[in-house]
């Protein structure tokens, strides 16, 4: 399976033309934004923590220790900063940065206008109230888990299966196991209290005459899960096993990759 590995650095850098401004408030889509660590202005930039607006941006984010690097993907759109570097990589483009990612008490800080606007995004200023004002394109993000629904069924076709239907309880299944992968830092089938994917069925009260579980982490899209899960044999079986008639798909971005992805599979009683 391939995965993409994301991992936060601690690195200490104070930089004296630095500092933090409590008084900025950051707005996406009409919600206002929290961070742990607030904006902080540098060269007249707003500057914020990276994974925070990536994610909020529904972007996959990594950071890559050895060369202080941090990138961030979605479909079609791939954004690379290095630490203390005045430019910016956008898919194969370069911009230059008018204040570049800093370490700033051990977050990594990117200047909000650039990286927002590299994904598609409209940022203002008012410098009255002091508030940044972000209007992304809408997410797709709620709608990736049917997305795996309607390609597992794509693939099912092709090899005369009939289709899955969905089922919510197998997808809040699904989204439990994620959050947990995410929470308690692993990645497995099994959680750290030994439960199997079959126990936490029975736990939630999902009765099954056959049942099977997918798990995949970092890939930035359905399409790249599926293929992901088609390419490992394990995985494939599951997709095109003939027992199974009901599915629910759980998707959750944090944690060491970035993204996790649960397919719960079942013939419910």
């Amino acid at each position: 399976m391939k995965k993409a590995i994301a991992a936060l650095c601690a690195v200490i850098c104070l930089t004296p033309s630095a500092y933090a401004d409590d008084d900025i408030a950051v707005y996406m889509n009409g919600e206002k934004l929290s961070f742990e660590q607030p904006p902080i202005i540098r060269n007249d930039s707003t500057l914020v923590p990276f994974r925070s607006i990536f994610e909020r941006l529904d972007m996959t984010v990594q950071w890559f220790e050895e060369d202080r690097r941090v990138t961030a993907q979605s479909e079609g759109t791939a954004i690379t900063l290095f630490i203390d570097s005045p430019v910016m990589y956008v898919n194969d483009k370069t911009t230059e940065l008018n204040t570049p990612a800093i370490i700033y008490n051990d977050y990594t800080m990117v200047p909000l206008r650039a990286v927002a606007e590299a994904a598609q995004a409209q940022v203002d200023w008012d410098g009255e109230s002091r508030t940044v004002t972000i209007t992304a394109r809408e997410s797709e993000f709620e709608d990736w888990a049917l997305q795996v629904l309607t390609l597992t069924n794509a693939e099912r076709a092709k090899n005369g299966l009939n289709p899955l239907e969905w089922d919510d309880s197998l997808a809040n299944l699904g989204k439990a196991h994620c959050e947990d992968m995410i929470n308690r830092n692993f990645f497995a089938h099994n959680n750290p209290d030994g439960e199997t994917p079959f126990d936490r069925m029975k736990k939630a009260g999902i009765s099954y005459h056959a049942a099977g579980e997918n798990i995949a982490a970092g890939q930035y899209s359905p399409e790249a899960a599926m293929q992901a899960w088609m390419n490992s044999p394990g995985h494939r079986q599951n997709i095109l096993n003939p027992e199974f008639k009901s599915l629910g798909v759980g998707v959750v971005k944090g944690g060491e990759y970035g993204i996790y992805w649960a397919q719960e599979f079942a013939r419910l009683k």
